[in-house]
């Protein structure tokens, strides 16, 4: 950029150097699994949760930016940070818990492209989740184009789902504004099953793996080095994804208004009514039907399919760096992106087969929660990186930030422990009965390791010292790019995707 990077005052031309990564990370924050949650969310408890929508995308902006920062101050990815961190078990630990959160993330992108397939062509879901291993062929093209391209492609299809939800958001009413308003700003959770979905909510919008890619994708942009052009550098980075995330917060609080709405709709019988319930994803197009008319079902289904298909990229570029930053290993994009499909068709195939098409839909919901249950591993290691002088020098969070950080991380872990108690009561699964003592023994042991290994990570300091390196970051003037850092550090770690990039 100029010479002019350190200025203080706003320029929109240098924010529009740096548009794209935060559109290609929100890209997490509308995919098939937000619109089950969402759907979900709206149909069974109207406007009352949308207050979790709320704090769970400024939550999720918050620690984006922690995730940007982390980045402008070391020259790495978030990933690559961990590596050196951590011995080998905790660190082949780590990944391949990171692995299977890229995984869960894709279950929803399956069985949201198969029914976007039976939507448009009335394929049957199983033959669907079956196809949507072709979809590398896609990410293949897609890749061909440079990342400037993907960029504008993927945000385009954000707001053509945008424009979709708030326009017939818009030609309902847009809700009753008090209860709407109660929604947004009163937290209140009504029983076990209004903490499930919440839940799925939070793990749809802050997905783990999406700090993995932003702390990557912010380091493809070209910036001089020193204290206050990276300050800049962060300023706009993290402008750039509030303003994205602000567009996916319209389109989610959109989504939950309109399945509020239209089960409260009195000209709705009580059959269809609970077949909408049942199955939101596969009646969505039912409730676009003031905006879009009779094209609403093929315009949701190519809305829900883009979708599907813009969350395999990102998550196939997460998962790059993921393997590259923990592993020092680089492979094929595409094989990448077959990989983790195949693992996600498996339970998605198996649910479809013996369960049906209501029972794919609630796995997407499930899920999202498993990736709230995960999000603690990436997060703890980020907040403490980010807090430690020793990693970070002078752009280290403050005292007050890291204490906030701290406890939205026992938040996340308080609440998952508690929906597991209230599940497992709820179930009635644990009892007297041989196998419910050993249900119960094994949950009271998974639940112990699950928060041991969280406590481990927050009690363990930052070894690492990347002073120097920050050091010279800080002050230095002249302008850099990721790749030739990687390049006179002689590290191959994250250089060989971000030259797939390239643009």
């Amino acid at each position: 950029m100029g010479d002019d990077d350190d200025d203080e005052t706003f320029s929109w031309r240098k924010f529009a150097k740096f548009l794209g990564p935060g559109f290609l990370m929100c890209i997490g924050y509308v995919d098939p699994g937000n619109f089950e949650s969402d759907l979900q969310a709206g149909c069974l408890f109207g406007y009352s949760l949308l207050w979790v929508i709320l704090w769970a995308t400024a939550c999720g902006l918050f620690i984006q930016a922690l995730a940007v920062r982390l980045a402008l101050a070391t020259g790495w990815h978030l990933s690559r940070v961990m590596r050196d961190e951590y011995s080998n078990p905790a660190r082949y630990a780590l990944w391949f818990i990171t692995e299977l959160a890229i995984v869960a993330s894709d279950v929803p992108e399956v069985i949201g492209t198969a029914l976007a397939l039976k939507l448009l062509f009335g394929i049957p879901t199983v033959i669907g989740v079956a196809i949507t291993s072709a979809s590398t062929l896609v990410f293949l093209l897609l890749q061909q184009l440079g990342v400037r391209k993907l960029e504008a492609f993927m945000g385009s299809l954000v707001g053509v789902i945008a424009v979709c939800f708030v326009a017939e958001m818009g030609l309902l009413g847009g809700g009753d504004g008090e209860e709407v308003m109660e929604g947004v700003v009163v937290p209140r959770i009504r029983d076990g099953n209004a903490l499930f979905i919440a839940i799925s909510l939070l793990g749809a919008v802050v997905m783990p793996h999406n700090l993995f890619l932003h702390s990557a994708l912010v380091l493809s942009r070209r910036f001089r080095m020193g204290e206050k052009p990276l300050r800049t550098a962060l300023k706009y980075n993290v402008l750039e994804s509030a303003c994205a995330l602000a567009v996916t917060l319209v389109i989610n609080f959109a989504v939950v208004i309109v399945a509020a709405q239209t089960i409260d709709d009195p000209s709705i019988s009580d059959e269809r009514r609970q077949e909408i319930i049942d199955r939101p994803l596969q009646n969505a197009p039912d409730m676009l039907k003031h905006a879009l008319g009779s094209s609403a079902k093929i315009l949701f289904a190519v809305a829900l399919l883009a979708s599907g298909q813009s969350s395999t990229i990102t998550g196939t570029y997460a998962g790059q760096f993921v393997m590259e930053g923990f592993l020092e290993l680089k492979i094929n994009p595409v094989l990448r992106a077959f990989l983790t499909r195949s693992a996600a068709i498996i339970p998605s195939l198996l649910v479809c087969i013996i369960a049906g098409d209501e029972h794919a839909e609630t796995l997407i919901v499930v899920s999202s929660v498993i990736l709230f249950f995960q999000l603690p591993f990436a997060l703890i290691p980020l907040v403490k990186f980010c807090a430690a002088e020793n990693v970070m020098g002078a752009m280290r969070i403050s005292n007050r930030l890291a204490i906030f950080t701290r406890v939205l991380a026992f938040v996340i872990v308080l609440a998952n422990m508690t929906l597991v108690v209230q599940s497992i009561h709820a179930s009635g699964l644990v009892n007297a009965s041989v196998g419910g003592v050993f249900l119960g023994v094994f949950v009271a042991l998974s639940s112990l390791a699950y928060c041991a290994s969280l406590l481990a990570l927050s009690l363990r300091p930052v070894m690492q010292n990347l002073t120097p390196m920050v050091a010279k970051r800080l002050q230095a003037t002249e302008t850099l790019e990721y790749e030739s850092e990687y390049e006179a550090r002689g590290d191959g770690g994250g250089k060989g995707l971000l030259e797939d990039l390239e643009y």
